[in-house]
């Protein structure tokens, strides 16, 4: 049996290309409250969020086989994968359904506010709080740039920074969250 407990990453990401469907149920259970917690953060609601997370596994699944371990870790990989399709459904027509602008902000349909909480919590990957756990200077770099979408260019414009010194503490906070946050 498949456990996120005795497998290596490079070892699920092979028996994910080979379509290993127990493969894909550990990387789920790894991995679907953090991704759920970023699209929910997002989307700005956890039903919404829910949706888009089960489109995120999708495209996960469907496109594994374009996973470049060269290029990046397959947790920064999911992340693009969650934050495009947050995104897109943003766009989209049945978020729109479900959503509308008032002078107030972003209201839900039924008259409540959609949650800008993300209730997530992951017992063996604590993400959330490992990046509450960086320094301001940090934190604020990797939220704009990975959570809310926005380019290392426009981050460094709304900060009033060098693009350069984003660059370098997306660089740092990434590096201090793969040594607090190794599978």
């Amino acid at each position: 049996m498949i456990t996120a407990n005795n497998i290596k990453t490079d070892d699920l990401v092979m028996k994910l290309k080979a379509r290993n469907k127990e493969a894909f149920s550990v990387l789920y259970d790894s991995y679907a409250t953090a991704l759920l917690g970023i699209a929910t953060r997002i989307v700005r609601n956890q039903h919404m969020g829910e949706d888009v997370l089960q489109e995120v596994f999708v495209k996960i699944w469907r496109n594994i086989d374009s996973y470049d371990a060269s290029k990046g870790t397959l947790f920064t990989w999911m992340l693009n994968i969650t934050r495009n399709a947050s995104k897109d459904y943003l766009r989209s027509k049945q978020c729109h359904n479900q959503l509308r602008i008032t002078g107030n902000g972003l209201e839900s349909l039924n008259g409540r506010a959609p949650s800008c909480e993300s209730d997530y919590r992951d017992e063996s990957h604590d993400l959330p709080r490992l990046i509450h756990k960086l320094d301001a200077k940090y934190k604020e770099v990797i939220d704009l740039v990975y959570i809310y979408g926005y380019t290392q260019i426009e981050v460094s414009k709304m900060l009033n920074i060098p693009t350069g010194t984003v660059k370098t503490r997306c660089r740092n906070a990434i590096r201090n969250l793969k040594i607090n946050y190794a599978m």
